[in-house]
Formats: C-alpha cells, structure tokens, sequence
C-alpha cells in the first residue's frame, strides 16, 4: 500500500539527512508498478537527467474529474520523489491540481538538500506534466512540445598521447599540499573527513588565497582604478598584479591580452557576441564539438541564428576522441570559428589545441578555446600555441568564484566590441557619442570583482609555486589508479579514452546503478562525486545514457581518496544491484 502524505511527513519529521536519503530510497523501492507499453518517448517527462515516464487516469470529467498519477523512473531516488507527488496529489480533482501548492509539500519536508539545479529541473518538469494533463481535464488552455535533440554525430580512430606520462617530483608531498586546504581538514559530522572528488565542477581553495582575500577586506579594500589615495593605489597594483600573473601562467605576451570577467560561460558569450556576430555571414561554419560544455555550444548556437551561420561538428573516434582523419574534410575555405575545449569536462579527453589552431588558421579561421577544465591542470601556453581566445575560470584553479579569464591576442581584442558599457570602460562620453578605453579596459565596465581578482591571483601563485607539473603527474596518477580499479567492475562502462589520452576525470555508469541514486549513497558515506549531464546533454545524448558519475581529480587528493571511493562505491553497488 502506497504512503500517504501525513505518513510521509511523519516518517521525514526527525530524520537526518543521511537518513532522509535512506527513506527517500525506500519509497522509490516501494513505488507501484509502471506499464512498460507506456514507457515511450510521448509519455516520457523531459528536463530530467533520469528517464522519468508519467501518464495519468482519470475518473470522471471536467474540472472534477479525478487524476490517478503513475510514472516510473530508471533512479529509485526520482522514484522516491514520484512517491511524494503521488501522494500529495493523491484524491485531487483536476482543478483543485492546478491550484495546489506542491512546493510547500517539499519545503515542510525540508527536502530542498536533496533537490540538486538538475534534479529540480526534473521535478518541475513532472508537475508541468501533471498541471498539463490536469489543465486539459478542466477545461485549461495548455500545450506542450517534445525537446528535440541532435542526433548522432558518425564516429569512426589516431594519435599518440598530446603529453608524455610524468611523475611528480621527489619533493611533492600530497599530505603537505592537502593540508593547505582547510575545508578538507575539518571533520564532517560523520566524525570523518571529506573524500571530495568533485574539482571538475569547482576546486577548494587554499589558506593562502583565503587569507587573500581577508587581507584585502581587512587592510585596504577600495574601488579598483578610481582613487589615489593609499588604499586605491595598493587595490590598483594588487589587481593589476594579478593581472600579469595570469598573463605569466599562461605565457601571454602582455598583461594587456588579459580580460577578466565573472568566469568562462561570460568569456565566451563575449567572444560570440563581441567577435564573432559581426563578422559571420549566411554560410560561414562555426566547427565545434559534441563534447562542448553547454558554455560553448550555446553561445554558437545563437551565434549561427542571428547571422545565418552554419555548425559543423568535428566527428570522434569510438574512445571519444577528436578524429583527426577527419580534419582534412572538416575545415573548410567557409570555417570562420573553431570553437573547441582544450579537455573535456564529461570524457576527460585532452584535444590537439596547437593542431587544430594551425589548420584553423591555415583557412582563415579564429579559435576558440575553453580552457577550463585544462587550464588548472595542464601546461597552457597561448603564444606557442598561437591561440586566437581562449577563457577559463577562477573557482577551478583553487580560487574564487565570479572572476574568470578572457585572453585574446591583441589584434583580436582590437577587433572585437564590448557587450557592456559604462564606467572603466569609457574613453570619452558626450550626450550622443562615446568612445571606448583601449583593451583590456574596453571590456571591463563597471565595478570588477577586486577581491576575486586578487585572490585569483594568489591561486596562480599558489600553482606555480607547487610546481603544475608536478600536479598534472600526480593527477595522472589517480587517474590510472582509478581507471584500473573501475574497469574490474561488472557492467562498468567508462566514458572516454584511455589514462593516457585523458586528465584527471573519469566518467562512468554501471549497469544496474543509477547515477542520482549512487550519488546519494556516495555521500552517506563522505564522498563527493558528480552525477548528472555535466552540463553536456547532447554529448550524453550522443552517448546514448542519460546521466553518468563523475571523479574529479585536484592536487590535494590522495591515493586514500581512491581506496575511500572504492569501498564506499561497493557498498552502494550492493545496495542498488539488491
């Protein structure tokens, strides 16, 4: 017998979370039987990273009628929140559907924790799909209409390894370096410390950019660029400090080459926009990839709309590879952009930036570079590899949030035009006319974020004084050890090449296991992974799985990390295989 609501909130009153996770598992378990003719495409609920199917029957009509609500999901944890809407909706009529508060019933379980941006999406899509049926019983004007989704891109095989395999130096000393991190040295209320395997999405920081970032608030925060008193004047060559060494880690030729803005999604859409828009015309190609983060694919999708562009998609090899016997084919006298990540953020795979920069120029063509995940992780030289833009972020090289990096080659940055205007950005301002600062200024309006500049720049410090390739070797390291543990798993399926084609981040699903579901009995026991799209839909889509699990290497990680993974991955296996 399905639980009711008042059950339902009985059960949740003084659970903990871990507990709630548990119970939540439980329903899901418990949920009644779905018709498998009804697990079609038409009845499937888009928006969620699961596959979530729902159907309803109804008793009676019009506004009174009564809607008896099945849906199924493959991740027994949507199952158990399906359990929840079945029960508050339990009895209603239709009209009574459309009027009923359903976010009070989750937020008097104080369910919020357990609703993730991605899981809420998939939520919210389930009740659209109730309103909507509820809404044609009552008489409600309503309509709806499937996502469409790319299809596959035809994949065919090269390359030796773009880095040569390394050890970390003599003097690396994992247990040194993770102590740096004060977050992961605090107990978690388990009594134990945090396994964090997730720096793919945003790496921890360490004391040194935290104290930054202090100091700066403490002993002589001021408005960047508008005083000259002595807080203005230590601001202004602390964040232009920061400024060159950014410029120095990634060997660009100027300090001035450098843009900051609030992180890599705005780098790009500034490059799309500023760049590329004004400059594209009907027929022109925009080459990317599938395995883009939606930060650089977007962008171009809108990009090709407003200008009549075309996409083209580099095809990969079997292992998620970019074929590079395809090149030839792919770049053509119309590519005007290559719009490509330098790592993927879903495969782990490294792509061939100095190669793909030749070819694009050899046609004419700018490149693109989102170098976020490769950025805190591999060497990045912008001059060597004669890169046209490439954008990173702060939160993932061990600094902060809302500051990130768009470097451009000067000719470049001369060229493009700024996507907002006023303050440091202006040269001259008349009552019909202004004009625009010189680069990087040009870009910069308004207020920055001066502590998050600073503190990034400390991070870099940070890096560079710990020694990148040390920490690249290191992660590689993990990387093998993991992927040699993984592949001894039944019905494992990793996503992406082998160790040495790829950095510090292993995709994976494995048959019987629902991402969302292996995620909530990862974190009962301390260790925090990823699960979900990634931000890479299409690349899943392409892929053919819905969702997968995501480890993510950083410095601070340590082959215990790994071990804590694997047994508490065994547990959760066990626990969902039954």
């Amino acid at each position: 017998m399905p639980a009711t609501l008042a059950e339902i909130f009985e059960e949740f009153a003084d659970l903990d979370r871990e507990d709630q996770s548990q119970f939540l598992l439980e329903l899901g378990d418990e949920l009644p039987g779905f018709p498998p003719e009804q697990r079609t495409e038409v009845n499937r609920v888009h928006g969620c990273q699961s596959q979530v199917w729902l159907i309803a029957n109804a008793r009676g009509t019009g506004p009174d009628a009564r809607l008896q609500i099945l849906a199924d999901s493959d991740s027994t944890i949507v199952r158990g929140l399906i359990a929840i809407l079945q029960a508050a909706y339990d009895g209603l009529a239709a009209s009574e559907i459309l009027r009923y508060d359903i976010q009070a019933v989750f937020r008097q379980l104080n369910l919020q924790q357990h609703i993730s941006p991605q899981r809420r999406n998939g939520l919210r899509g389930m009740v659209e799909r109730i309103q909507l049926l509820a809404g044609r019983l009552a008489g409600a004007s309503s309509a709806a209409s499937p996502l469409s989704l790319p299809g596959a891109i035809p994949i065919p095989e090269p390359q030796q390894p773009l880095l040569p395999r390394k050890v970390p130096g003599a003097d690396f000393d994992v247990l040194r370096i993770r102590s740096q991190f004060p977050v992961l040295n605090r107990r978690l209320p388990s009594g134990g410390f945090p396994v964090y395997l997730d720096s793919g999405a945003s790496a921890q920081k360490p004391r040194i950019v935290i104290d930054a970032q202090r100091d700066v608030e403490e002993q002589y925060f001021a408005n960047a660029h508008r005083g000259t008193y002595q807080f203005g004047v230590r601001i202004d060559e602390a964040f232009e400090g920061a400024r060159a060494d950014v410029a120095r880690f990634i060997h660009a030729p100027s300090p001035d080459s450098i843009v900051f803005t609030p992180g890599t999604t705005i780098g790009l859409n500034m490059i799309a926009t500023g760049w590329a828009v004004p400059r594209l015309q009907p027929g022109d190609e925009i080459l990317t990839t599938v395995m883009e983060h939606h930060a650089n694919l977007v962008p171009w999708q809108q990009a090709a709309s407003r200008t009549g562009a075309v996409l083209k998609f580099l095809p990969l090899t079997p292992d998620g590879r970019l074929d590079s016997s395809q090149f030839d084919s792919a770049f053509t006298s119309r590519t005007r952009v290559v719009a490509v990540t330098a790592m993927s953020n879903m495969l782990g795979s490294i792509n061939p930036i100095r190669e793909l920069t030749r070819r694009a120029h050899a046609v004419g063509a700018c490149i693109v570079v989102d170098g976020a995940q490769s950025v805190p992780h591999l060497p990045t030289d912008v001059t060597a590899d004669n890169i046209d833009f490439l954008v990173f972020s702060g939160h993932k090289v061990y600094g902060p949030t809302g500051v990130g990096v768009l470097y451009g080659r000067p000719e470049r940055l001369e060229e493009m035009q700024p996507v907002h205007f006023g303050g440091h950005m202006i040269a001259e301002v008349g009552l019909e006319k202004s004009t625009w600062s010189a680069p990087p200024a040009r870009f910069e309006a308004g207020t920055m974020p001066i502590v998050q500049v600073i503190g990034l720049g400390a991070a870099i410090r940070w890096i560079e004084a710990t020694g990148l390739d040390d920490i690249h070797a290191w992660e590689m390291h993990l990387t093998g050890m993991l992927y040699e543990r993984l592949s001894q798993i039944d019905g494992v399926r990793i996503f992406g090449p082998k160790p040495e084609f790829r950095g510090g981040i292993i995709s994976f699903r494995i048959d019987g296991v629902h991402p969302e579901d292996l995620a909530a009995i990862l974190d009962q026991h301390d260790v925090f992974t990823r699960h979900g799209h990634h931000c890479t839909m299409p690349l899943h889509t392409f892929l053919n799985v819905s969702a997968s699990t995501r480890v993510s290497f950083g410095a601070y990680n340590t082959a215990d990390d790994v071990e804590a993974f694997m047994r508490a991955l065994q547990k959760a296996v066990e626990r969902l295989r039954g």
